[in-house]
């Protein structure tokens, strides 16, 4: 399989048009179908069908559609990587992240950032969803991780990372720490610390079931909000991504779940810089659980 395949295909699933997709791709009609033929004999099916003037894609093409597109983007990321290492401009990184949201789960493409470009200035902002959005207008921000529920601009792409969930944390010896798993009803007669950073569980499980909750709000970062639980001033629900670290602890939350899709943000059509850029594609190209 060549990695010219891949990109042709790619580009046919974008626009279910071979002309159009062989002039994005720069190559003649004929050239470009011969390529697609070729990859549909290499993965042993049809990748797309003809219906009438619509294109397509087939079971098989579906299917495999994700896992090309991951090959892509990694191809490109190390392309960037390698690009940008090749060039004497000192390299930045700044990265939003939204309410709750940390920095656990992209941590493997920082690393392969900062190891391909050795001195590299990594930045991260936590705030608001609405200050991250205007900073990344104002090229204050090369991008930026936020919950699919903010109101986002058309300016913005926008690629899903993952989903995450709520987990409760709890303070040392609380009773909550015996069970496997805390629910809605166990709730109501707790203290249950919220903020505007903390990733709006809380505030969305009261709408969600009505519930009269005991909400104490306490501003600041989430790390702020774990020294707090560790005082006993009440549990928090935050994310199952966040590392939370001993003596504090976590249970699964149900009942309801309350999961939440997270966007990496970026302006478009602005160019980024070589260690954004990369940073970015390795993001799309990593498979995130």
């Amino acid at each position: 399989m060549e990695l010219s395949q891949v990109r042709y295909f790619v580009a046919l699933c974008r626009t279910l048009n071979f002309t159009r997709a062989a002039t994005q791709c720069n190559v003649t009609q004929p050239a470009f179908t011969r390529a697609i033929q070729k990859l549909e004999a290499e993965l042993g099916g049809a990748l797309l069908f003809r219906e009438r003037n619509l294109t397509q894609l087939t079971e098989l093409g579906r299917s495999v559609r994700p896992h090309l597109e991951t090959m892509l983007d990694a191809a490109d990321a190390a392309h960037s990587l390698a690009a940008a290492r090749n060039t004497r401009t000192p390299a930045s990184l700044k990265i939003g992240l939204g309410p709750g949201i940390g920095a656990a789960s992209v941590a493997a493409a920082v690393r392969e950032v900062a190891d391909a470009l050795p001195g590299a200035t990594i930045h991260f902002e936590e705030s608001g969803p609405a200050a991250l959005i205007e900073a990344m207008l104002t090229d204050m921000l090369d991008c930026a991780l936020l919950p699919e529920f903010c109101d986002l601009p058309e300016r913005l792409n926008r690629w899903p990372l993952y989903t995450d969930r709520a987990v409760a944390v709890l303070p040392p010896e609380h009773d909550f720490v015996k069970q496997n798993a805390v629910t809605a009803r166990d709730l109501l007669d707790q203290t249950i610390l919220t903020g505007e950073y903390c990733g709006g569980f809380s505030v969305r499980l009261a709408a969600a079931t009505g519930y009269s909750l005991r909400l104490q709000r306490c501003n600041g970062p989430a790390s702020q909000m774990l020294d707090l639980v560790a005082t006993g001033l009440g549990i928090a629900l935050l994310s199952d991504r966040l590392r939370v670290a001993a003596p504090l602890t976590t249970r699964p939350f149900h009942d309801p779940e309350l999961p939440r899709k997270i966007l990496l943000t970026a302006v478009a059509g602005r160019p980024l810089n070589p260690a954004a850029a990369s940073f970015v594609k390795l993001c799309r190209a990593q498979k995130f659980v």
